[in-house]
């Protein structure tokens, strides 16, 4: 297994995770999806800007956490909806494996139960679905 997309939101990592990620020698893809600009008009820039660089750094530390073990990892900053980025973006990377995370816990978790439901649904790969 070369590529692992990890789709985050900044959920503490499994350390089954990255122990997959170091027995199989892959190259990880660790990803967090932000909505389009367009949908959050009602924003000013500044907030925009913060709300950005916060979750560049928090995806940059978890980023880290693999990086600590050995293994290879590129963080992705992505601008979209969620299911459609994920999905695109493990085509455009030929990733082996999608991991996702935060099914069954609250509503609010950009990862909940109904993004996990339709990448399974619409992904041609794996998915792997931690709890």
């Amino acid at each position: 297994m070369n590529n692992i997309v990890v789709a985050t939101n900044f959920s503490p990592l499994s350390e089954k995770l990255i122990d997959l990620a170091r027995v199989l020698s892959s190259t990880v893809y660790l990803l967090h999806v932000v909505l389009p600009n367009e949908d959050i008009s009602y924003r000013d820039k500044k907030e925009i800007g913060q709300e950005f660089a916060e979750e560049s750094s928090a995806l940059n530390q978890q980023a880290q956490q693999f990086r600590d073990q050995g293994i290879e990892t590129h963080a992705l900053l992505l601008e979209g909806i969620a299911t459609v980025a994920i999905l695109e973006e493990a085509d455009r990377l030929n990733a082996d494996l999608i991991v996702l995370g935060g099914a069954g816990q609250s509503s609010s978790t950009l990862l909940g139960d109904d993004l996990v439901h339709k990448v399974v649904k619409q992904s041609q790969r794996a998915v792997l679905v931690l709890p």
